[in-house]
C-alpha cells in the first residue's frame, strides 16, 4: 500500500513539475508585490485544484459520453505533440497574430493566477 502511494505521489510530482512551476511563477510575477503574489498564487492553486478534483471525478464519464477511449485521447494527443514538435524543429511560426486590442489587454493584464498559472502549469494535459 505504501510503495503504490509513494510510487502515485512521486508520479504526480514529476508530472506537475513543482520546481519548475516555481521558477516560472516568479519570471511571470517579477513586478508584483509580495501581497499580489500570495493572492496570485493561492488563485491558481485553489483554481487548479478544482479543475483537476472536477476531471479526476467526471473525466471518464465525460469520454464515455463522448464515445472517446482513452487509447484514442493518448493517441491524438500524441499526434498533437508530434505535430509540435515538427513545427519546433522546422522552425515553422504560427500565422496567428495578436490584433491590437489584443495587444493592449496583454499589457494591463497583471493576473496570471488562470493562464498561465493554474492551467497549464499546475493542471496541465499530463496531470
Amino acid at each position: 500500500m505504501l510503495d503504490t502511494a509513494v510510487l502515485a505521489f512521486a508520479t504526480l510530482f514529476a508530472t506537475i513539475s513543482p520546481i519548475d512551476g516555481a521558477a516560472i511563477f516568479a519570471a511571470i510575477t517579477v513586478n508584483n508585490t509580495p501581497q499580489e503574489r500570495r493572492r496570485i498564487a493561492v488563485r491558481g492553486v485553489i483554481v487548479a485544484a478544482v479543475v483537476l478534483l472536477v476531471f479526476a471525478a467526471s473525466g471518464e464519464c465525460l469520454l464515455n459520453t463522448l464515445g472517446i477511449s482513452l487509447a484514442a485521447l493518448r493517441t491524438a494527443g500524441g499526434v498533437l505533440l508530434l505535430l509540435m514538435g515538427f513545427d519546433m524543429v522546422f522552425a515553422r511560426s504560427s500565422a496567428n497574430t495578436p490584433t491590437a486590442e489584443e495587444e493592449r489587454e496583454a499589457i494591463v493584464k497583471n493576473d496570471v493566477s488562470v493562464f498561465p498559472l493554474a492551467l497549464p502549469l499546475i493542471a496541465g494535459p499530463g496531470s
